[in-house]
């Protein structure tokens, strides 16, 4: 009789001291070392849009608080500014409120400002092109009918405040502003 001693051999993998293959324990390194990985991108995904959210958020915010003190300034400023028209006009001096104009559009940021009679026919402006023009012509014709001082913030602003005798309309002062940007608009910005 005669029997075959096979004597198979297996290849075994060295086990340390904890009975753990050691590829086992690479493996798992490795999944752990992707795992967290992945985390880490995906917190860093969410940081990134959190803080674009709240850009996005303080961009508007500013932007809201500088249309708000623009608006408050301005409209102070044209209150006091259609008094000197009104008394200049009142005593029958063009060339004072001429010379009114011509110190005010030295401030930064206005563009053009106009007196218009009630006809709607530009009287003077401090761009001499536009004197003797019609208003509507030219520029939006909605200014020239407020009963009160006007605000609209689009780019330029626009402002318009009637021109009041004692007993009736004498004209109406029309500037257009264009405000020195803090920040972008939030509708344009990147």
């Amino acid at each position: 009789m005669t029997t075959d001693h096979h004597t198979e051999t297996k290849k075994t993998t060295p086990k340390n001291r904890f009975g753990l293959n050691p590829i086992i324990v690479l493996y798992g390194v490795i999944i752990l070392l992707v795992a967290g990985l992945g985390y880490l991108f995906y917190r860093n995904w969410q940081l990134n849009n959190q803080l674009e959210n709240e850009r996005t958020s303080l961009r508007a915010t500013a932007w809201q608080n500088q249309v708000v003190n623009d608006r408050n300034q301005l409209t102070f400023a044209m209150k006091t500014f259609v008094w000197a028209v009104r008394n200049a006009m009142l005593q029958n001096k063009p060339g004072e409120i001429n010379e009114y104009f011509n110190t005010i559009v030295q401030n930064k940021g206005v563009r053009e400002v106009l007196l218009v009679d009630p006809a709607g026919k530009v009287t003077l402006s401090t761009n001499k092109k536009n004197q003797g023009i019609a208003f509507a012509d030219r520029f939006p014709a909605y200014l020239l009918g407020k009963q009160d001082i006007y605000f609209n913030n689009k780019i330029p602003y626009e402002l318009s405040a009637p021109v009041t005798g004692p007993n009736q309309r004498l004209g109406t002062l029309v500037m257009f502003y264009t405000p020195t940007p803090v920040l972008t608009d939030p509708a344009t910005a990147p």
